[in-house]
C-alpha cells in the first residue's frame, strides 16, 4: 500500500471509532425524533384497542422557541453591525452593512436554510450550517446539515480545532452522474450503490424513522450513493479528500486544499446550550422535555381508558345464567337479561386533567415559555398578581436572552465567514438595494477590518416591545438639553418602519427655511394681487408668524408703504395662524396677540402725540 493509502486506512480506522462511540447518541436522537412526530408508544396495551394518545408537548415547545431564534436571525432590518478597527467615515460603513444585508438575503438562500438550522438546534441540541462559495453562481451557497451526517471525534468542541471533519454526503445515481468532478467509471459507480448501512454513518434506523414520517418507501435507498467528505488540518490549510466507504482507497474527486482566506474549515455549529462535554453533550428542547411528555402521554391514555370502561362497562351475573353475549347490544333503552348488571366504577382518586396541567405548566417553565393563564382554570386563587406575573417574565426573560445570546455567538461566527468570502471573491458587484432607495458600495469598504455582530438582541425580537420601549425613552428624555432630539424621534420612527426616517424625518432647521421662503413667497403674492391666502394644514405657524413680524420691522425701518388691501390680506393671514397655533400651542398664540395689542396701543398713543405736537400753540 502508498503512504496515501495508509493515511486513508488510518483516517476510515479512526472515523470508524467515532462511529462507534456516538452509536448510543444517535439511539438516543433516534428515540427524541420519534417523541417530536409520533410520540413513544405504549409497550403492553391493557386490551387491544386501548388507546395510544401523542401529547405533542415536545412539538409544542419547538414551534414556540422557533419565531425567537428565526427573529433573531433574520427579523432585524439589518442582518448585522459593521464596527470598523480602523478610520473611515460612518457613510462607508452603514454602506458595507447594507451591502452586505443585500446581498445575504436577496442573493443566497440563507433566510432557508438558517430556519432548517434552527429546528435541527431545537431537536437534536445542535445546528450545523455548511457556507461556501458557489464560483459558477457568483454567491455564497448555505446547507443545513442534519448532525447524524457530520463525524467528528467526541472529544471535539469546535470544527476549527477538529482532527477531522466527515460529511457525509447522501446522492442519488443520477445526481452523482451529473457532477463532473466526480469520478464517472461505470464499474466504479456500481460498487458503491446501494442501500445506506451503519458501517457508513447512515443508522438504518435513524432513516428508516425519517424515510416513515416523509412517506418515503425503502426501495429509494437502493439507488442512494453514500460519500464521505473528509476535513483534514494540514500545513497549506484544510484539505478535502472525496471518497466512497466501499472503496476507501479510491479518489471520487481529486483532494485539493480550502482556498478560503478565513483558513477555517467551512461549517459553523450551533449548540443549544454550553457545557463543559464534547460534542455531544448539548441537549434539546426533545432531550430535556421527553420525561414530561412520557408522564403527559401516560396521563391520556389513562384518562381515555377510564372513559372507555365507564362508557362500555363489564357486567357481572348475579346467578349462573346461560347468555350469548354475541346478542347483548349496547344501545339506548336496552334490557338486561335477569341477573346480569354493570360493574360500577368508582370515580377515580385524582383528577387527570389537573395532573396534565401541572405538568404541562412545569414543561414551559423549564423552557421559558410560562403560560399565565394556565393556572388558573380550575381554582381562581391559582391566579397571579401583576408582581408575580412581572417577576416570572424577567426570570422567563434572562432564560431566553441566555439561549438567544448563544444562538447569536455562531451566527456571528457565520457572518464572518460570509464577509471573508465577499471580500475575497465578490468585489465587483457593487450594486445593492435598501429600503426604497438603490446605491452603490464603494470598493474601499471592502476589507476585512471590521468587528462584526448580528444586529439587536432579545429586546428586539418583538419589535411592538422593542416600540414600546423607544416610545417611553422618547418620552423621558423629551425636550432634554443633554440629549440629541432629532435622533431621538429617528428612533422611534425606525422601530415603527425604517423606511419612513427618510420620509418623515426632517431637521427642524432645514423646516424652517422652507416654512420661512413658503411665507416670503406667500407675502409676495398679498403684495403683489392684495388677494388673501388660505394657511396649509402642515404650515408651522409660529415660523410664518415670525417672517410677517421680519417683514412688518423691515419695512418699517425702509419706510415702505404697504396699501390698505395688502395690509387687510396680511392681517387677516396673521389671524389664520393665530387662531391655528391657538389649538395646538394656546399660550405662545396669546403672547402674540398680546404683543399685538401692546404694539397696537403703542401706535395710537404715537400718532395722539404726533398730532398733539402739531397743533399751534397758544
Amino acid at each position: 500500500m502508498t503512504p496515501k493509502d495508509n493515511r486513508r486506512q488510518d483516517y476510515y480506522m479512526r472515523i470508524i471509532e467515532s462511529l462507534n462511540q456516538r452509536e448510543s447518541w444517535e439511539n438516543r436522537q433516534r428515540l427524541f425524533y420519534q417523541a417530536r412526530y409520533f410520540g413513544v408508544r405504549r409497550k403492553v396495551k391493557p386490551w387491544p384497542t386501548a388507546a395510544d394518545l401523542h401529547v405533542q408537548l415536545i412539538d409544542t415547545a419547538i414551534e414556540k422557541l422557533k419565531p425567537s431564534f428565526v427573529n433573531s436571525a433574520i427579523g432585524n432590518d439589518i442582518l448585522s453591525s459593521f464596527v470598523p478597527m480602523r478610520q473611515q467615515l460612518t457613510p462607508l460603513t452603514v454602506s458595507a452593512e447594507r451591502w452586505f444585508d443585500y446581498n445575504m438575503r436577496e442573493k443566497t438562500n440563507f433566510q432557508k436554510e438558517i430556519v432548517s438550522v434552527i429546528d435541527h438546534i431545537l431537536l437534536y441540541g445542535r445546528g450545523v450550517a455548511k457556507v461556501i462559495w458557489n464560483e459558477d453562481k457568483k454567491r455564497i451557497d448555505f446547507e443545513a446539515i442534519d448532525p447524524f451526517h457530520i463525524i467528528v471525534p467526541s472529544y471535539t468542541k469546535e470544527f476549527k480545532d477538529a482532527d477531522f471533519i466527515v460529511h457525509i454526503l447522501s446522492v442519488s445515481v443520477d445526481s452523482y452522474k451529473a457532477n463532473p468532478l466526480y469520478k464517472q467509471d461505470e464499474n466504479f459507480v456500481k460498487t458503491i450503490t446501494g442501500k445506506p448501512s451503519d458501517s457508513v454513518g447512515l443508522r438504518s434506523e435513524i432513516q428508516d424513522e425519517i424515510y416513515r414520517r416523509e412517506g418515503i418507501t425503502d426501495e429509494a435507498d437502493n439507488d442512494r450513493i453514500i460519500l464521505w467528505e473528509m476535513y483534514t488540518p494540514s500545513d497549506e490549510g484544510w484539505r478535502v479528500e472525496t471518497y466512497s466507504p466501499l472503496q476507501v482507497t479510491t479518489d471520487v474527486r481529486k483532494p485539493f486544499v480550502l482556498p478560503y482566506r478565513h483558513g477555517e474549515p467551512p461549517f459553523v455549529d450551533f449548540p443549544y446550550e454550553i457545557t463543559g462535554g464534547g460534542w455531544y453533550s448539548p441537549r434539546g428542547v426533545a432531550e430535556i422535555l421527553l420525561p414530561g411528555e412520557n408522564l403527559l402521554n401516560k396521563l391520556k391514555n389513562s384518562l381515555s381508558d377510564y372513559v372507555e370502561l365507564a362508557n362500555r362497562p363489564v357486567f357481572e351475573a348475579q346467578n349462573p345464567i346461560s347468555l350469548n353475549t354475541a346478542n347483548l347490544k349496547m344501545q339506548p333503552g336496552q334490557i338486561l337479561p335477569q341477573g346480569l348488571k354493570p360493574v360500577q366504577f368508582s370515580q377515580p382518586p385524582f383528577d387527570f386533567q389537573r395532573l396534565m396541567l401541572e405538568e404541562r405548566m412545569l414543561a414551559e417553565a423549564r423552557m421559558g415559555n410560562p403560560d399565565f393563564g394556565a393556572g388558573s382554570q380550575y381554582q381562581i386563587s391559582d391566579r397571579k398578581t401583576a408582581t408575580e406575573i412581572a417577576a416570572v417574565q424577567a426570570q422567563a426573560a434572562a432564560s431566553g436572552d441566555l439561549r438567544n445570546r448563544i444562538f447569536r455567538m455562531g451566527l456571528a461566527h457565520l457572518f464572518k465567514q460570509c464577509w471573508s468570502l465577499y471580500t475575497q471573491y465578490n468585489k465587483k458587484d457593487l450594486m445593492f438595494r435598501y429600503a426604497e432607495e438603490t446605491g452603490t458600495m464603494p470598493p474601499e469598504g471592502i476589507h476585512e477590518e471590521y468587528s462584526i455582530e448580528p444586529k439587536g438582541g432579545l429586546d428586539f425580537i418583538n419589535r411592538q416591545f422593542s416600540l414600546q420601549k423607544s416610545v417611553a425613552r422618547m418620552q423621558m428624555f423629551l425636550n432634554n438639553p443633554f440629549v440629541n432630539q432629532g435622533e431621538l424621534v429617528k428612533s422611534v420612527i425606525e422601530q415603527d418602519d425604517p423606511s419612513l426616517v427618510r420620509r418623515l424625518y426632517q431637521d427642524p432647521q432645514a423646516g424652517m427655511g422652507s416654512q420661512a421662503e413658503d411665507q416670503a413667497t406667500e407675502i409676495a403674492t398679498m403684495l403683489a394681487t392684495g388677494f388673501p391666502v388660505q394657511i396649509k394644514p402642515a404650515d408651522d405657524h409660529k415660523a410664518h408668524i415670525q417672517v410677517l413680524f421680519q417683514f412688518n420691522q423691515a419695512a418699517q425701518q425702509r419706510g415702505q408703504q404697504v396699501d390698505q388691501i395688502s395690509m387687510q390680506a396680511l392681517m387677516a393671514h396673521l389671524q389664520q395662524h393665530l387662531a391655528a397655533l391657538e389649538q395646538v400651542d394656546p399660550n405662545t398664540s396669546r403672547a402674540i396677540q398680546k404683543q399685538l395689542r401692546d404694539a397696537a396701543k403703542q401706535e395710537v398713543r404715537a400718532q395722539e402725540q404726533a398730532l398733539t405736537a402739531q397743533q399751534p400753540q397758544i
